[in-house]
């Protein structure tokens, strides 16, 4: 069997707090290990286990499509590979939970004969459910909120509904500051019709630090572009089965 080249890893949610043993394990095992995260002490946390480690985050300088970015790190991950394996990529939560450069390295890589190890990590899917306090266990719906517009899905309103990335709702470009709420326009005209404009929904941002408490914002479907959201923070939308 080959050995791993790449690994790719999440901090989880709650920095350095949600390192498993087995991703430990993993950055004492690498030569190099690249880093997008906005907490610092992330990064110094990895820099414990490997001291050659590369934050990402310039990469976001002077770009507008964050597309771009994610297909600059895929390539500098895969040419790190090849020139002196083992290497890692690690970022918030999960590494395969709506985290576009891993799934551009997964191909690269592949084309590159080189093996890569997806490790398990705690994901904003995790902390939602100790958040929201329900088990969606027996049935929920999960969607990134952009790729649900654009495909023209119809949610089933009878079953609870997940949306991720609100911030990001079809906006390709790099985001700074707080995202304009206008955006969640296209989401409410398609929504509302399914489940009534009074429908009470959730904003809900997990907590990323252990002495901070999680947001659950609670407003009507319809005055989701109007009402005072933290975009900024990156949350979710819960939107509750209709009865």
């Amino acid at each position: 069997m080959r050995k791993t080249s790449i690994y790719l890893l999440g901090s989880g949610i709650k920095g350095a707090l949600h390192f498993t043993l087995e991703t430990v394990q993993a950055l004492r095992a690498c030569r190099r290990v690249f880093v997008l995260h906005a907490d610092q002490g992330v990064i110094e946390a990895v820099r414990e286990h490997c001291p050659d480690v590369e934050d990402l985050a310039p990469l976001y300088e002077g770009q507008t499509i964050r597309d771009e970015v994610y297909h600059q790190i895929s390539h500098r991950l895969v040419e790190a590979a090849l020139d002196s394996a083992p290497v890692a990529f690690l970022v918030h939560g999960h590494p395969l939970f709506l985290v576009s450069a891993t799934e551009y390295t997964l191909d690269l890589a592949e084309r590159h004969n080189l093996r890569v190890s997806v490790l398990p990590a705690v994901s904003s899917f995790d902390t939602l459910l100790c958040d929201l306090r329900i088990d969606y266990g027996y049935g929920v719906q999960i969607f990134d909120t952009t790729t649900l517009l654009k495909a023209g899905w119809t949610p089933n309103p009878q079953v609870p509904l997940l949306l991720f990335q609100l911030a990001s709702t079809l906006n390709r470009a790099v985001i700074s500051g707080d995202p304009n709420r206008e955006a969640l326009r296209p989401l409410i005209e398609l929504l509302t019709p399914l489940y009534g404009a009074d429908h009470g929904v959730q904003v809900v941002w997990s907590s990323a630090h252990v002495l901070e408490a999680s947001s659950i914002t609670e407003v009507k479907l319809g005055e989701l572009a109007t009402a005072e959201l933290e975009l900024w923070r990156r949350p979710t939308l819960y939107v509750p089965a209709k009865n």
